[in-house]
């Protein structure tokens, strides 16, 4: 506690969130709220106290989560934002105060009145506890799930408010509700009739502090548990674990950028990067149901009766399309700034116009989808042992070349528009690709390009298509044509990466422009 009452950031925030009328108006709400709900306990049978009273309990619960994901959240996706649009930020950067501690002072400042809130409403919370004889270890674990998970949410919401431009970060908020509302999703659930919670395809419960409920959840008086590599896991402690390391990670992304020039952030170090990304496959591998995963339905008279298993081949192709997008949020990351290419110059000289500059930031994004590639690959093998007629080790070669090379070429594609001298060039970058994707899923589409195999290697070539729904009988006949997409698309990233070359070897030799020579007027000696 002394180190938030000597930290000015923090105070400073406090005493602009904590004003007296607005901290009386927020306990007089809260003390308003739970007098009626008190009353609404009161009113009713003395045979259900019990139940009513752990009903109470878990009807609080969820309004401080409420109030502290969603409106300490917010809080934080402004905190920067307001800093620039009021013109100060710069003066925060100057301060003698350390990145760590400016970053402390708006993670707590920031939200300060949304954790008074909640306080209001803990003697309800406690007093429901105690009529309902809620054991006191699940009561503990319920708000260190809301406290923790909602410090890791407000630091993803600080770093949000920190990355992003001037003026931009309130279009945040609702990405930020969006990944809220995802993650109120219990992943580990029965989906059929007659199916027990083991068949999911993914076995991992709610990730978000509204978990802090299902702590009391009648069906499971042990608690709940999920499923890592096979393995039980008790909900509570997978919850912590993924909160402290998401908080390290996001506050490291922080650190290293509050203070810096906002026109050479840079989020994380090439290593840092490739770490986070390979941490997040981790957990998407991890809690994947390697054993029984939930793939088509069974359909009689129009009604499910039960779900087929994903066949490996499937499997295959899920996992990399997900490892997609983990990696292209790598790449994206590593993107670098005319700024930062104009430092790296003043600093390397030629070295930074060379090869690896030139595939950057396309080797990391090798390196981790060849290594993710081949341990789903490997954990199929060792799992599912598929049979020889549902497995073919050359499709699933060619399958991981195929996504290695697509978020390659889309990642160099991006870096080479980005160093272009305009305003917002990664953002035009951006829609220049949706508009590609769009317009020639479109064309192929009304063609009936994607759906005739003779057609669907070629056009694999420009969109990602057909190679996922490839199977094996359809590879054992036309193996040598597709072997020619891997080929292609290698050939276009190298396009790409010798485009980006000449671009930066125009950082390094400007246009040379002729001065302008303006006639001298004649002197009185010379007349």
């Amino acid at each position: 506690m002394s180190a938030f009452a000597v930290n000015p950031e923090f105070l400073r925030n406090a005493r602009i969130q904590l004003r007296p009328g607005r901290a009386i108006a927020a306990a007089v709400i809260c003390a308003a709220i739970s007098l009626t709900i008190w009353y609404s306990f009161e009113s009713r049978s003395a045979q259900s106290v019990a139940v009513d009273a752990i009903e109470m309990f878990k009807f609080i619960l969820q309004m401080q989560a409420f109030v502290l994901l969603v409106g300490g959240g917010i809080y934080e996706l402004l905190s920067v934002h307001r800093e620039k649009e009021l013109n100060t930020f710069d003066f925060q950067r100057v301060t003698r105060l350390t990145a760590f501690e400016l970053a402390v002072g708006k993670l707590f400042g920031a939200p300060i009145l949304t954790y008074l809130i909640v306080l209001c409403f803990m003697p309800i919370a406690i007093f429901a506890a105690v009529v309902g004889h809620a054991p006191l270890v699940l009561v503990v674990e319920a708000y260190a799930i809301l406290l923790v998970g909602c410090i890791a949410f407000h630091v993803l919401g600080l770093l949000i408010s920190t990355a992003l431009g001037h003026g931009v970060s309130a279009i945040a908020v609702l990405p930020y509700l969006i990944l809220v509302v995802f993650t109120s999703v219990d992943f580990f659930t029965t989906q059929g009739p007659g199916l027990s919670p083991s068949a999911s395809t993914w076995t991992v419960h709610q990730l978000n502090p509204f978990a802090a409920t299902a702590m009391f959840a009648k069906d499971t008086p042990r608690g709940l548990s999920d499923l890592f590599f096979g393995v039980s896991v008790p909900h509570f402690a997978v919850l912590m674990v993924i909160y402290v390391t998401l908080i390290a990670w996001f506050l490291l992304a922080i650190v290293r950028n509050l203070k810096r020039d906002p026109a050479v952030y840079e989020l994380y170090s090439p290593m840092q990067a490739f770490g986070f990304a390979i941490y997040l496959n981790l957990l998407m591998l991890g809690f994947f149901n390697w054993k029984a995963p939930l793939g088509p339905p069974y359909m009689v008279d129009g009604q499910i009766t039960g779900f087929a298993a994903f066949p490996a081949r499937s499997v295959e192709t899920m996992l990399l399309a997900s490892s997609f997008w983990l990696f292209a949020l790598l790449g994206i990351i590593l993107l670098r700034k005319r700024e930062q290419v104009r430092r790296r110059i003043q600093s390397l000289g030629e070295g930074a116009a060379g090869i690896w500059a030139a595939l950057w930031p396309a080797p990391y994004v090798f390196a981790g989808m060849i290594a993710v590639g081949i341990a789903i690959v490997e954990l199929i093998r060792v799992y599912r042992n598929p049979a020889p007629n549902e497995w073919d080790w050359g499709l699933a070669t060619a399958t991981i070349a195929f996504y290695t090379l697509w978020v390659a070429r889309d990642l160099l594609y991006l870096q080479w528009m980005g160093l272009r001298r305009t305003r917002r060039p990664l953002g035009s970058a951006i829609i220049y690709l949706l508009v590609f994707y769009t317009c020639t899923g479109i064309i192929f589409g009304v063609a009936h390009v994607l759906l005739r195999q003779s057609s669907a290697p070629y056009s694999a070539m420009l969109i990602p298509s057909g190679i996922s729904s490839l199977s094996i009988e359809e590879w054992t006949a036309s193996y040598q044509i597709w072997l020619v997409v891997p080929a292609v698309l290698a050939a276009q990233v190298l396009l790409f990466a010798f485009l980006q070359r000449q671009k930066l070897r125009e950082f390094i030799t400007p246009a040379v422009v002729a001065p302008v020579v303006t006639p001298r007027k004649p002197s009185l000696m010379t007349r």
